[in-house]
C-alpha cells in the first residue's frame, strides 16, 4: 500500500469517527439550526409586517444568523478531544495533525450543512425569499459553510485550555468571517438586481481555497503549543 492510499484511509476513518462522535449526540447539531431558526423569527419580529423589507434583507439576515448560530459550538470541536486526551495520543502518531484537522473540519462542515440544507425550505418561507435565489443560495452556504469550518478550527486551536474560551472564540474568529458575509450576501444581492453573482462567487470560492490551505498548518501549529504547555 502506497503512502498516499494510507494518508487517503486515515483521512476517511477521522471522517468517519467525528460522524459517529457528533450522530451519537445530536443535541449541538439541532441546538445550531433551533438557534438559528430563533434569530431570524426575531429579526422577523423586530422588522414588522413589512414583506418588502424583509424581502430585500431576507439573505443577510439568513448569514448572520447562521454564523451566530455556529459561532457557540465551534469551541467544542477540539476542546472534547483535549479533555479527554486523544489530541495527546495523536500528535506522538505517525498521521499528521494537519491531516486529522482537516479531517475534523470537513467532518463538523458537513455535519452542520446536511440539516441546514434539509431545514433551508423553512427559512425560504420564513424570509419571503424568492425562488430565483435559491440556487445561488445553496452554493453560497455550502462554499461559506466550509470556510467557516475551516476558521473556526483555527478559533478552536487558538482557545484550546483557556479558562474563557467560548467569550474569547467569537472575537478571535468574527473578523476572518466578515469576508464570508459580505461575498456570501453580495452573490444573492447580485442576483437581486439582475446582475451576475458570479464574481462574488468566485471571491467566495478564492476565500475558502485560502483558508483550506492555511487552516490546517495553523491550527496544527497552535494545537501543539497548546498541548506542550
Amino acid at each position: 500500500m502506497s503512502l498516499k492510499s494510507s494518508f487517503i484511509q486515515i483521512f476517511i476513518s477521522h471522517i468517519k469517527r467525528e460522524f459517529l462522535i457528533n450522530f451519537r449526540s445530536l443535541v449541538d447539531v439541532i441546538s445550531i439550526i433551533s438557534f438559528m431558526i430563533l434569530i431570524v423569527i426575531l429579526f422577523i419580529l423586530g422588522i414588522g409586517p413589512f414583506e418588502e423589507k424583509l424581502r430585500l434583507i431576507s439573505n443577510a439576515i439568513f448569514w448572520i444568523g447562521l454564523i451566530l448560530a455556529i459561532i457557540p459550538s465551534l469551541e467544542k470541536t477540539l476542546q472534547r478531544d483535549y479533555d479527554n486526551g486523544w489530541l495527546d495520543q495523536t500528535i506522538t502518531s505517525p498521521t499528521p495533525m494537519e491531516l486529522i484537522l482537516l479531517s475534523k473540519s470537513l467532518a463538523y462542515w458537513l455535519i452542520v450543512i446536511i440539516p441546514l440544507v434539509i431545514s433551508l425550505p423553512l427559512f425560504i418561507v420564513l424570509l419571503k425569499i424568492s425562488l430565483k435565489l435559491i440556487p445561488w443560495l445553496l452554493i453560497s452556504i455550502l462554499v461559506g459553510g466550509l470556510s467557516i469550518s475551516l476558521i473556526g478550527i483555527i478559533g478552536s486551536a487558538l482557545t484550546l485550555g483557556a479558562k474563557r474560551g467560548n467569550i474569547l472564540l467569537p472575537i478571535l474568529i468574527i473578523p476572518l468571517i466578515i469576508p464570508i458575509l459580505i461575498f456570501g450576501v453580495g452573490i444573492s444581492e447580485a442576483v437581486i438586481i439582475n446582475e451576475s453573482p458570479v464574481g462574488n462567487l468566485f471571491l467566495l470560492i478564492g476565500f475558502t481555497l485560502i483558508y483550506l490551505v492555511i487552516s490546517p498548518f495553523i491550527s496544527a501549529f497552535l494545537v501543539r503549543i497548546a498541548i506542550s504547555r
